[in-house]
């Protein structure tokens, strides 16, 4: 077994019946490309190339994706990349209709889907292992204990489904935590332009430095709210009270 690099976050998935879970609801189809995000030792990867047209797989460490193109040195549908996902340019692999899976490593997971929102017009849909507890404030409603900055920014750009926790005992070496995972279909068109998605970033950002803050508060100097009143109602209004539609339509008035 390959020795694990905590400094890579390596975690690997061990247990058949959870692959099986995944794969029950991921429900891949002959024709589909999927790009898999740090395969490990190919606990995803060995059932998904039987069953689908394409294959690419991205594995930042070294010994690993070696070990990779040789165990699948005779399947001609498959591409492996030695490479940080972070830092490459995803367009350069990705074409129409991709679908991504993946057990991300959890010190960087949130990183890696922010990342694949520059290509999320080519992507179908995504399938990712997090931390149990980065998922359930990624998909935590407003007005919730969990909902912040990271819940607003990616529900305004993916629709967000918690499939299924995962108990750390599925992994070699076990993680401290529980895991969750979850389904993202990026939005195709959310932002008017460039101008707008930047705005929104700065005004979710500013919002949420303190979560306790009132609104006009946190954004005053930034935006007027005599502008945005018919979208916020009560002026004593706290962001985490608001929806991530709400804070796209306060971006319009930046």
């Amino acid at each position: 077994m390959h020795k694990h690099k905590k400094s890579l976050g390596q975690n690997f998935l061990v247990d058949k019946n959870i692959v099986n879970k995944i794969l029950n609801r991921v429900l891949p189809v002959t024709s589909d490309c999927f790009l898999e995000i740090g395969p490990g030792e190919g606990a995803l990867t060995f059932p998904l190339i039987d069953r689908i047209s394409k294959l690419i797989v991205i594995e930042k460490d070294q010994t690993l994706s070696h070990k990779l193109s040789e165990m699948f040195s005779k399947n001609n549908n498959i591409t492996v990349i030695n490479h940080d996902v972070l830092k490459i340019d995803l367009n350069k692999y990705v074409k129409n209709q991709i679908r991504v899976i993946g057990n991300l490593p959890y010190n960087i997971a949130t990183e890696i889907i922010f990342v694949l929102l520059d290509c999320k017009m080519k992507i179908y849909d995504i399938h990712v292992m997090l931390q149990k507890e980065m998922v359930d404030r990624i998909s935590a409603p407003p007005g919730s204990k969990q909902y912040g900055r990271i819940s607003v920014m990616v529900q305004a750009n993916y629709n967000v489904k918690k499939l299924f926790d995962v108990s750390p005992n599925v992994f070699e070496p076990k993680p401290k935590v529980w895991s969750s995972y979850m389904r993202l279909i990026p939005k195709k068109k959310v932002f008017i332009n460039n101008t707008h998605r930047e705005n929104f970033k700065k005004i979710v950002t500013l919002a949420f430095i303190s979560r306790r803050k009132m609104l006009k508060t946190s954004l005053k100097g930034n935006i007027s709210l005599d502008k945005i009143s018919h979208i916020i109602g009560d002026e004593k209004v706290r962001p985490e009270q608001l929806s991530h539609n709400q804070f796209i339509e306060i971006a319009k008035y930046v």
